[in-house]
């Protein structure tokens, strides 16, 4: 299947450039690790695999949408554009990814690798990491195709999805089946772009490349998910050295931690419910257990991953960046050791090293900067968020880091290329992304206190367990004279959720909570790693005890481990329940892929025909790949679109233009809305919004082109 074939180039490609980049992983977790002696423990693959597959992904995929791009300009079929935009481009990335194989095959092996240790490549090894990947691959899995998938005809979509996937399809679909070029939102036809749509823009060429919608949809989304955990369990066994944290990262991050689960249970047991019975309610909750604004809409349970798909190739793409800047910092910190007196401000402030890559550095800083360049740029209009959550990070790593000119390099690169591609698809940065001092998120206590139990609240033991476990790093390396940098960069790792606490950076101050989610996501590091030093102890604690004293520590240590666990986790648990619950037993809405409607718009109007229709979130028309001139507001509202002035012109409209069909109609060709689709959807809108609707205007003055008396007595009328 070509969709298949697209995938293992977008592999293929990456995997080859990571390679090419980076010749030597075991040189690399050497440099991010307090001991080299990690690279036993650690197959390359953990690294390659997962980065090669976001980079290829977003590589080829962004390319692909500049060459179709490009090749609209001069009138082709969109089919054969589409046909054409896709052979050509597969075709220079076989060829890359050829040259590439080639170098790398031709490079002789780094002259230093043997002072370090390879890979052990043991049955147990094998079997660990591959279970791991399987069982996380597995639920990845679930978690999407639950609620996002077809059955029969019918695509059934979740209910506690809908929102955030009723664009994203739109999206998918106006690349799959339509062709949107140059870009528009399709919730709010003729604004341009202002949301990171790129993710979208590759699920819809699966779509024209034969993958039915939901595949299109939920394949790469559990490609980024499973990328994003691996490279998160990698992160914690390079920091604390032990296998386990592989496994232990990505169940915090399923899982979370915070308090609202005990809240629950308070409430239930004030209210005089047996505690087994409370448990029960708990089990069969149908909502999301609000104790701080907005989590009723479960803005931080499980829900937000199958909700928001692209959301962790966002976290992919910060924790590759963190892998490739670590070296830098723990190279600061030996340096720093190894300088006496006030050489050692020297060492920090004004040294070479401190702002310039090192000559002849084995660790070949140089192909490093080429994979960091390209990620970076390929990344605003993938995900914007991530790009400054990473920024964010990167700029607190700088500090304690060396060749600070390459962050500063990096953030040019980032900026650069942002402000083109918004300056290409929005009319300018302004329109995209502003910097308001907004402090205090969605609270409306900013006190000292306010701001303490929210976090509290919100994270539960998340944020004390990675406090405390860095202040044990910090204690632990200062008395064994190991550079301190893994304590510090746990500063680092806080900045996007301090920067979602100060500024606002759309117009929907809601859409912060994902630098808070970056943040938290990124301190599970630090919890696994605490968890796994319980799991097994620390030599330090058993050498010097007796055979029968070890075996009490060690049991000990495990026992503590899964007590932390059950809070940890709980709230986590609990909000599974509840999305199993919201959406299973028919709770989801039923999209019939063959419908009258929809069949007709695909085969009888142009793609980038702009229809007036009711202010749909997800409905059958949505799969057209047409764009609708106002679909549910809210979507565009937050993408940053003037929605207010639009829906006064949409009462205009809908109202027949105060019986004007003159008027209606030039403003309606001004605009490209050529149809208008007569649903009953349009008078429950009407009725809820307090505006007219004229359906005899209509029906007088505009010409039927199809009624389907079986698909809901929906009628079409065209404009002009």
């Amino acid at each position: 299947m070509p969709a298949i074939l697209f995938l293992l180039i977008c592999v293929a490609f990456g995997v080859s450039f990571v390679k090419l980049c980076v010749p030597s992983t075991s040189r690399l977790f050497a440099a991010c690790s307090p001991s080299k002696n990690v690279t036993e423990k650690i197959p390359g693959i953990l690294f390659t695999a997962p980065t090669g597959i976001i980079i290829g992904l977003m590589t080829v995929s962004m390319t692909m949408y500049y060459v179709i791009s490009l090749l609209s300009k001069l009138n082709l079929e969109p089919v054969l554009c589409k046909k054409i935009g896709v052979l050509l481009t597969l075709s220079v990335f076989v060829i890359l990814t050829a040259v590439n194989i080639t170098i790398h095959l031709k490079r002789p092996l780094p002259s230093a690798l043997s002072a370090i240790p390879e890979y052990r490549h043991t049955t147990g090894n094998i079997i660990y990491y591959g279970l791991v990947t399987v069982v996380l691959t597995a639920i990845a899995s679930f978690l999407m195709l639950y609620t996002y998938r077809m059955t029969g005809s019918e695509l059934w979509v979740g209910y506690t999805v809908f929102s955030d996937l009723s664009p994203h399809t739109a999206m998918t679909t106006s690349f799959g089946v339509g062709f949107n070029f140059p870009t528009q939102y399709m919730h709010f036809a003729g604004d341009g772009i202002q949301y990171h749509f790129m993710f979208y823009f590759l699920c819809g060429m699966l779509q024209f490349l034969g993958l039915p919608i939901d595949w299109a949809i939920n394949v790469p989304s559990i490609i980024v998910m499973v990328c994003a955990f691996e490279l998160l369990g990698l992160v914690a066994v390079l920091f604390s050295r032990r296998r386990i944290a592989f496994a232990i990262a990505p169940v915090l991050v399923l899982f979370r931690s915070s308090l609202n689960v005990f809240y629950h249970l308070r409430e239930l047991q004030g209210m005089g419910i047996p505690f087994n019975k409370s448990l029960e309610a708990i089990y069969k909750s149908q909502y999301w257990y609000s104790v701080t604004p907005y989590d009723g809409w479960g803005i931080w349970a499980i829900n937000v991953y199958p909700n928001q798909r692209h959301l962790m190739l966002g976290v992919s793409i910060i924790l590759i960046l963190v892998i490739l800047f670590i070296p830098f910092v723990r190279r600061m910190g030996i340096s720093v050791i190894k300088s006496e007196g006030k050489n050692k401000l020297k060492t920090f402030f004004i040294s070479k090293e401190a702002w310039l890559f090192r000559q002849n550095d084995p660790l070949k800083p140089w192909g490093i900067a080429a994979l960091v360049s390209t990620l970076v740029i390929v990344t605003p209009f993938f995900h914007g968020s991530a790009l400054i959550g990473a920024l964010l990070v990167l700029l607190g790593m700088a500090i304690i880091s060396e060749s600070r000119l390459f962050y500063l390099t990096t953030a040019i690169f980032a900026v650069v290329s942002s402000f083109i591609q918004t300056q290409l698809f929005s009319g300018g940065a302004s329109n995209v992304v502003m910097f308001k001092y907004k402090p205090g998120f969605v609270l409306d206590n900013t006190t000292a206190f306010g701001y303490f139990r929210y976090i509290l609240i919100i994270t539960g033991l998340t944020l004390v367990l990675a406090l405390v476990y860095a202040i044990y790093l910090l204690i632990h390396d200062l008395i064994k004279g190991l550079p301190i940098y893994r304590s510090l960069i746990i500063l680092a790792f806080l900045l996007p959720g301090i920067f979602a606490f100060i500024f606002q950076v759309s117009i929907e101050v809601l859409a912060n909570h994902k630098f808070i989610q970056f943040s938290i996501i990124l301190l599970d590091i630090f919890v696994a790693c605490f968890l796994s030093e319980l799991f097994v102890l620390p030599s330090f604690i058993t050498k010097n005890s007796g055979k029968a004293l070890t075996v009490s520590c060690k049991i000990l240590g495990i026992l503590v481990g899964i007590v932390l666990l059950i809070p940890l986790t709980a709230t986590g648990i609990s909000e599974w329940c509840t999305y199993m619950n919201l959406n299973g037993n028919g709770a989801h809405l039923s999209i019939n892929t063959e419908s009258e409607l929809l069949t007709w718009v695909e085969e009888n109007t142009d793609p980038n025909d702009v229809f007036l229709t009711p202010m749909w979130t997800i409905n059958r028309f949505t799969l057209s790949g047409r764009p609708m001139y106002f679909g549910y507001p809210y979507y565009a509202y937050s993408a940053g679109h003037n929605t207010n002035l639009r829906f006064e012109i949409y009462k205009w409209l809908a109202g027949g233009c105060e019986n004007d069909p003159v008027a209606f109609k030039n403003y309606c060709q001004s605009r490209g809305i050529k149809y208008v689709i007569d649903d009953p959807d349009f008078f429950d809108n009407a009725n809820s919004e307090h505006f007219t609707y004229n359906s005899e205007f209509f029906a007088e003055y505009l010409t039927p082109v199809a009624y389907f008396p079986n698909d809901n007595n929906t009628v079409i009328y065209q404009v002009y």
